[in-house]
């Protein structure tokens, strides 16, 4: 029952509880800044810390994390949760970052990932239905499949608990704050279909509890539905069955959707051509936005008593196979302030807890995505896959600056009916909300730039008891920020409203001096109560201006300083240029991890990628850039080791000089030695014939069935050529997904089987009409000719991975492999045999390219047909040389360096496939067809080592051409991180790096 499963609030409420406003952490009101964190899209754990420090620099105090079953799971009874997999590493590295956790178990995860996150070999037990589906749209309480989730429930959740916030051990105090039940499990659809289970989410919850879960356990709606929401105090109906809930109500919010991904490209081919794109439509967010609590709240319930929760905000979005644009172009189309944009529109909406999906999205390494994505999971993020911070993710942070540091105020906040702003154009003020429960009833008005006229500037009208003002403001098209009025200042200075947009505070250890981080331009400004104060400083007016109630302090200049000082302190306003407030970073220490005591921030920095603060070291990390000299730093306290600022004169600022990019390193330069190659060898592959069932023996062709799950599967027969002067012979094949033909060794031909159209073959998602989609290939060309007349026909199909049974769909057995092969023109029907790789039979699943010979260590022999041209490896690929594997080895002299980092990248280039390891891990799935729109693979830094490097690479070929490949750094341009793909000799542009250095506080 909802009550049997509930958080025990009587005996845990101290430690943890919420109302309406937020969540309560030992007694503190506690914003959820969260990111999508998905620890099984790095493949080298040691990256681990180095990402989660960048979530940390950018403002999150805490991530949410999908734990994957099929990942942890290669075979039935087996459990692998050492090495990449270690999650109590994971959960003890968030502990020590200072991270609160929410926990996604599954058992269902969908996340783009192959079925969806379940196990493959629980998928080819027929006689489930996986996630109960019994058929697309309807699901049926299957007790025997149930059985499996509480399998995995009871290996998961005990690790979980040992890291809960209510499971405090001495010394010790864990991260998770709350775990989520399965995902996006709809009790009702469009208030109608009812597609939920009550019996499936009691069982899941009831077998979390069973395994020593005490936290708050949590729902993710696919969107705002009301669904499994707890109502204690509700009647029930005796025509209706007893209603579920869990204790928290979460739903989540995607609101743009790409245009190769929109719910037209469901139905027609649409959004192929970048060119076609049209602008996203700011009425779209308005419309999915702007009445989140008016209908959450209505749902009634819990939903009406916990706080507004979304555990997955759209931050990007991700790409699809046979396009030809990449992670870069779908950067460009939401721009790099949509995250921040759809952070704040949420925050207006009263969310205190948010979890952006994806802030850093990391590679499908091996076959572990599914049919919806390719290699990279970029998502075109917060940061980029190889390791930068974007400018979208830069933005982001100047949301968590404020909110965070406005904190108590903003943490607890209700709606203002009537606000007291009116600006003098329409679609640029979204609403208002006034702190409650404090000791100041701050404003924070949520102004965001949807004009249809896309007009930048425009004035406010401010209205008081006193009187009203008028003041400017500029406002970039489709960018926002959040506006403080009603704010008194610790020296007794009151602001009534501030047109320009303020990034953080930061109050004195004594309470009587403050300051305040902006970001200003010569068109807003701010507007005091009269009070008299002297003005100082280099950016401003000279004077404050007097405007009714109010005196106007204006600014002249995009950085600099101003001080308004009185007799009980002094206010600073430290103005950054946007260059600068693009690197502003604050530490903030929640009470949960610092003895009770909450510091907002503790001090302030600018002028790097990333800080990070250590606090037994109290050692702050930094990593920057080449163009970044110098990094400023604001505190109170006294500091060692730093130097006056020209430009920030005053004693709160503090500057030191880097150091280590004078030891800037030169081009990233490789040497390709010990390049060696062997032939796929077929007749001495492991085949076995096919298996036949039920009685009229029908030939089982499909993947799942093998468990070859992971890339290809080989399938082979043997026939005479035709007795006749002119043999004719075809074969009619309909595969899944992309199918290799070739007859006596010569590859004669292939074709890929995939769509992003629902009902169509090898859709990407949903129902695949399979019995459609064959391709015939004439075989009289490559016919033998010899005495004996024996040809030998080999096919390889590689599976883009299973689909992921998401939402309303039963897709996850959609076929693999073979569906149909019938050879035409000859007088007999050949039996054919099948292998590949049995992923049960691996300690990793997903790291298979699928031939039985990727392990082999013999046969190789050196090749010295490889050409170097201008650092460029160019190999000759012919169809009559079948299927070979290449190596080679490289060193990487920048990864001994202690000063910097200069993250790598595997270019790859011509009409061939290839499928590339990288010191043994699968790393790159490469189709120069067409197939897939990426040439340019991230190489994990913490795979890389300094010496003997090896990369090993499957490859065949449609057509005879020139396969090109190279390793070298990332050269992208500043902001986004786009690649830069077109440049002369004489500007080549550099690589992104950054420098390593320490100070000390």
């Amino acid at each position: 029952s909802t009550a049997s499963v509930a958080y025990d609030r009587a005996k845990y409420h101290e430690i943890l509880d919420w109302d309406k406003y937020a969540l309560t952490i030992h007694g503190e009101p506690t914003q959820i800044h969260s990111g999508e964190f998905h620890y099984w899209r790095v493949p080298d754990r040691d990256r681990w810390q180095t990402i989660l420090k960048q979530y940390k620099n950018m403002g999150f105090n805490t991530i949410r994390i999908y734990f994957h079953w099929g990942y942890h799971s290669p075979d039935e009874g087996v459990y692998n949760f050492e090495g990449n997999r270690d999650i109590e590493f994971l959960l003890n590295l968030c502990e020590e970052l200072e991270l609160f956790v929410l926990a996604a178990p599954g058992p269902y995860i969908c996340a783009e990932t192959q079925a969806g996150g379940y196990p493959s070999w629980l998928i080819a037990k027929r006689e489930l239905n996986i996630r109960h589906n019994f058929m697309m749209l309807w699901r049926i309480f299957d007790p025997k499949f149930a059985n499996y989730e509480i399998q995995w429930i009871n290996q998961i959740m005990p690790i979980i608990a040992r890291h809960q916030i209510t499971e405090n051990n001495p010394g010790k105090r864990g991260c998770v704050i709350g775990v989520q039940i399965d995902n996006e499990l709809f009790e009702t659809m469009a208030n109608i279909l009812p597609i939920g289970l009550h019996d499936q989410m009691r069982v899941l919850a009831k077998a979390t509890r069973d395994s020593g879960i005490t936290v708050p356990l949590f729902t993710n709606d696919g969107f705002e539905e009301g669904g499994w929401i707890p109502r204690p105090d509700e009647k029930n109906k005796f025509w209706s069955k007893k209603k579920f809930g869990i204790d928290l109500y979460g739903f989540d919010k995607y609101v743009i959707f790409a245009p190769s991904s929109s719910p037209k490209s469901w139905l027609v081919d649409s959004g192929v051509s970048v060119g076609s794109w049209e602008e996203w439509n700011p009425k779209n967010v308005e419309n999915s936005m702007d009445s989140l609590e008016k209908t959450v709240r209505g749902f009634g319930g819990g939903a009406k008593d916990s706080p507004m929760f979304i555990p997955e905000l759209q931050g990007g979005w991700f790409n699809h196979y046979q396009l030809q644009h990449t992670y870069d172009q779908i950067f460009d189309f939401y721009g790099d302030e949509y995250t921040k944009t759809i952070l704040e529109s949420s925050l207006a909406q009263g969310v205190t807890m948010a979890s952006t999906y994806i802030i850093y999205g990391g590679t499908n390494w091996g076959t572990i995505g599914d049919p919806d994505v390719y290699t990279s999971y970029d998502y075109s993020g917060c940061i980029r896959e190889f390791g930068m911070l974007s400018s979208r993710g830069r933005n982001i942070r100047k949301t968590m600056l404020l909110t965070r540091s406005f904190d108590p105020y903003f943490t607890m906040t209700e709606r203002v009916a009537r606000p007291n702003v009116k600006p003098s154009i329409s679609h640029v003020l979204n609403l208002q909300r006034e702190a409650v429960g404090s000791d100041q009833n701050v404003t924070f008005t949520f102004l965001r730039n949807f004009d249809r006229k896309k007009r930048e500037t425009f004035d406010i009208t401010v209205e008081e008891k006193e009187g009203s003002l008028t003041m400017s403001c500029f406002i970039p098209y489709k960018t926002s920020f959040i506006a403080i009025g009603n704010y008194t200042a610790a020296n007794g200075v009151h602001l009534i409203f501030s047109a320009i947009p303020i990034l953080n505070r930061l109050v004195s250890p004594s309470g009587k001096d403050e300051v305040w981080v902006i970001e200003p331009n010569i068109v807003g400004s701010m507007a005091f109560a009269n009070k008299e104060m002297q003005l100082s400083g280099n950016m401003q007016d000279n004077v404050l201006r007097s405007d009714g109630p109010s005196v106007i302090l204006s600014f002249e200049a995009d950085h600099g300083w101003s001080k308004l000082e009185t007799t009980e302190g002094s206010l600073y306003i430290i103005g950054l240029s946007r260059q600068d407030a693009s690197t502003a970073f604050a530490h903030f220490e929640e009470p949960y991890w610092n003895q009770g005591v909450k510091r907002s921030p503790s001090f302030v920095a600018w002028g790097a990628d990333n800080f990070y603060f250590d606090k037994k070291t109290r050692q702050l990390e930094i990593n920057h850039r080449r163009t970044e000299k110098e990094v400023h730093l604001v505190s109170f306290d006294q500091l060692s080791g730093f130097t006056k600022s020209k430009v920030y004169d005053i004693p709160v600022v503090h500057k030191f000089e880097y150091k280590a990019h004078k030891n800037e390193p030169v081009h990233v330069e490789i040497d390709y030695t010990h390049w060696e190659k062997r032939a796929v060898r077929f007749n001495e592959l492991p085949w076995e014939n096919v298996k036949h069932l039920g009685q009229k023996g029908k030939a089982v062709y499909n993947t799942i069935d093998y468990h070859y799950t992971s890339g290809h599967a080989l399938y082979r027969t043997q026939f005479k050529t035709p007795d006749s002067e002119h043999p004719k012979a075809s074969l009619s094949l309909n595969v899944r997904n992309r199918a290799t033909v070739i007859l006596n060794g010569h590859i004669i031909g292939g074709h890929t089987t995939y769509s992003r159209q629902l009902f169509m073959p090898g859709a990407k998602i949903g129902p695949d009409p399979y019995f459609i989609g064959s391709k015939t290939y004439e075989l009289a060309p490559y016919l033998s000719r010899s005495a004996n007349l024996e040809n030998e026909l080999i096919v390889l199909v590689e599976s883009f991975g299973l689909n992921r049974q998401a939402f309303i769909m039963n897709d996850v057995r959609n076929p693999r492999g073979i569906i149909s092969a019938k050879l035409n023109g000859l007088s007999e029907t050949p039996e054919w045999e099948i292998t590949g790789v049995d992923v049960r039979k691996l300690s990793n699943p997903y790291n298979s390219t699928g031939f039985p010979d990727e392990i082999v260590s013999s046969d190789w022999e050196t090749f010295k047909d490889v050409q170097l041209v201008k650092e460029r490896c160019r190999i000759p690929l012919k169809v009559t040389q079948g299927v070979q594997w290449f190596r080679f080895r490289f060193d990487n002299i920048h990864k001994s360096s202690s000063l910097y980092n200069i993250p790598l990248r595997l270019h790859l280039d011509g009409s061939w496939t290839a499928m590339v390891f990288l010191n043994d891990v699968l790393i790159a799935r490469y189709y120069g067809n067409g197939d897939g729109p990426q040439h340019d693979f991230y190489l994990p830094d913490e795979l890389i080592r300094v010496k003997d490097n090896q990369v090993k690479i499957l490859a065949y070929t449609w057509e005879d051409t020139e396969a090109e490949l190279y390793l070298a750094g990332w050269p992208v341009l500043a902001d986004s991180g786009n690649v830069i793909t077109h440049y002369t000799e004489e500007s080549i542009p550099s690589e992104y790096m950054t420098f390593k250095e320490f100070i000390s506080l």
